[in-house]
């Protein structure tokens, strides 16, 4: 028979923490389709979250920011910072990026303007780690999905397929909901170039609205691949595009259809406490795509 003590390692802790990154105004905005312009206010913060997993004496992190995407550079004192201040083994923390296009250019390790606040982040995630870790508590966990039909579309028109599917994660505790992750093959790129403002985008909006809608639960959003993928009808030769003027009621469209779809996806869903958390595997640096690390959690990937 096996003790109390030990079935109690066996079952599932976790822990949610979040902190602001936003760079000050006046910084460049960057991200793959406008030109860097300086940013002249805030729309909505830009925010890196941490969710830590703990059971059977295994502890992982999975990491998120608000931003287009970050360097192996920056990606690996990241790791090293989370790892320490929470006690993780470096292959058990996991970073993914919201894929914001109102972004700072973390994929840059020598730019000039961001060398400070490039250095000084993973410490502040650090700090958002152990303060997750201080918030451990007994949690359960399980999966579900939903789906998005026709609102993202390929690049090359609505009769080419893309993944409409929206996995999620549910991690509730003793004290209430913990955490939604969620994810979406779609950009965070709604937001034109003017104004210039600092945004997390759709992602952010409908992280948002989900914690709202979640009593206060942590949302964290993981962009699925999506490099030929476009928000609402914006495929290449659309004469007649709608959300054409791109501002913050287009965000908020996208942003409350994806958490209104998450939340219902979420109710009634099977949870339990029984998890595994193991490391899969890294593989080697892939051309433009960079180094791809996987870790499961229970049945997710």
């Amino acid at each position: 028979m096996i003790s109390d003590q030990k079935q109690d390692r066996q079952l599932l802790r976790a822990g949610y923490s979040e902190t602001v990154i936003t760079p000050p105004i006046g910084f460049n905005i960057a991200g793959p389709e406008h030109l860097p312009r300086p940013a002249t206010n805030v729309a909505d913060d830009l925010l890196a979250r941490v969710l830590l997993l703990e059971s059977g004496g295994v502890r992982a992190a999975i990491v998120t920011l608000d931003v287009w995407g970050i360097s192996e550079q920056f990606t690996s004192l990241l790791i090293g910072r989370v790892s320490a201040a929470a006690d993780i083994d470096p292959a058990l923390v996991w970073i993914g990026v919201s894929g914001n296009a109102s972004s700072p250019p973390l994929w840059e390790n020598d730019h000039a303007e961001y060398i400070e606040y490039a250095a000084y982040v993973p410490q502040q995630i650090g700090g958002t780690a152990a303060l997750a870790a201080d918030r451990m508590q007994d949690a359960e966990l399980g999966f579900t999905s939903a789906l998005l039909p026709d609102l993202a579309t390929s690049i090359r028109g609505r009769q080419y397929e893309i993944d409409e599917t929206v996995p999620i994660m549910i991690v509730d505790g003793a004290s209430g909901p913990i955490a939604r992750v969620f994810g979406f093959g779609c950009p965070g790129s709604v937001v034109g170039a003017e104004p210039a403002v600092w945004t997390s985008d759709y992602p952010g909006y409908a992280c948002w609205a989900l914690s709202q809608a979640s009593d206060g639960a942590g949302c964290m959003f993981i962009r699925g691949p999506a490099h030929d993928v476009k928000p609402f009808d914006w495929y290449n030769d659309n004469v007649a595009p709608g959300h054409t003027d791109r501002t913050q009621a287009d965000v908020q469209a996208l942003g409350w259809l994806l958490a209104t779809q998450v939340g219902i996806a979420t109710r009634g869903a099977l949870l339990r406490r029984n998890v595994e958390i193991k490391p899969v595997g890294t593989t080697s640096s892939l051309f433009d795509l960079g180094r791809t690390k996987s870790i499961a959690i229970a049945d997710g990937l």
